[in-house]
């Protein structure tokens, strides 16, 4: 019972008269060919171009139109936004032109310098904050420019300072005698530098000459251009090497030489002067040059 009232209920909905069937087939004709009809315009050509490249000349087409619209956008936010042009300034002394320069208005400007005029100051660059019409943003792009301390100092103290950086400024050291406090003193000399120096001093005997820093490492063209100006010697030489001692070392004296000295002293005797040193197979006048300053002949 219950499967023939299932297919009574199928046959009720699903069953068509003649000409609801001829109406259906029809139908089905007239979208195929729309179909087919949608199928070929596709690939008919249009004034000898094809349908795609029509679309892709319309899709090329907005997206000029639409970088044309980004580009006048960018050209219409430079003109609108005032260039900025940095350089070291004192607020309290500039002028409107110079404000302007700076990224604000004309009108910005002459706020700050009726400030000014009326008395107002600025002291330290956090005194700028309190100017309504300069930007946190503006302030931060100047900070570094602002001829303004950022905070204030004491005048006893700020004159103190004043004396010592003077001091240290005008006060040159002797490399033969300064200590590493001494050479710490010294611009773009820190402690590791003024032990080079000493250590260097130590094996030398004495700088005979301020060029000889440069010797070192450590000490570079760039370094030694700032320093010159802040040091001397007095050109001594606390350790003078003894050519007729049983051993000879020296920063300027190659080992070889060193030996033959030693070597022909046992065989013939002690040298009686520094100029005996010629008859040396291994001896070398630019060597010499630079050693003799440290040499000294002693029984």
């Amino acid at each position: 019972m219950r499967l023939n009232k299932w297919k009574y209920l199928f046959k009720a909905y699903f069953n068509y008269t003649v000409k609801e069937q001829r109406a259906i087939v029809v139908l089905m004709i007239v979208i195929s060919l729309l179909q087919v009809a949608l199928i070929v315009l596709h690939w008919v050509p249009v004034n000898g171009k094809s349908r795609n490249h029509l679309l892709t000349r319309i899709i090329d087409s907005n997206n000029i139109l639409n970088i044309a619209n980004s580009n006048s956008s960018e050209v219409k936010a430079k003109v609108n936004s005032p260039s900025i042009k940095l350089f070291s300034f004192n607020p309290n002394t500039n002028s409107i032109n110079d404000w302007i320069k700076l990224g604000l208005s004309e009108k910005q400007g002459q706020s700050i310098v009726k400030y000014i005029s009326k008395g107002g100051s600025f002291k330290v660059k956090d005194d700028l904050k309190k100017m309504h019409v300069i930007k946190p943003n503006l302030l931060h792009q100047w900070w570094n420019y602002i001829l303004l301390p950022e905070e204030m100092i004491e005048k006893s103290e700020r004159s103190n300072q004043y004396n010592i950086k003077q001091k240290d400024l005008l006060s040159k050291q002797n490399i033969n005698t300064a200590s590493i406090e001494d050479l710490d003193k010294l611009p773009l000399i820190g402690e590791g530098r003024a032990k080079a120096i000493i250590s260097y001093r130590d094996k030398l005997g004495g700088f005979i000459n301020i060029d000889q820093l440069l010797e070192l490492k450590c000490i570079h063209d760039s370094v030694f251009q700032v320093l010159q100006s802040r040091i001397f010697t007095d050109g001594k030489v606390d350790r003078a090497l003894n050519i007729n001692a049983d051993s000879l070392f020296h920063p300027y004296l190659p080992k070889s030489f060193a030996k033959m000295i030693v070597s022909y002293r046992q065989q013939h005797g002690n040298y009686q002067r520094i100029e005996d040193l010629r008859i040396l197979p291994l001896y070398d006048d630019k060597i010499m040059r630079k050693i003799a300053p440290y040499l000294t002949v002693k029984p």
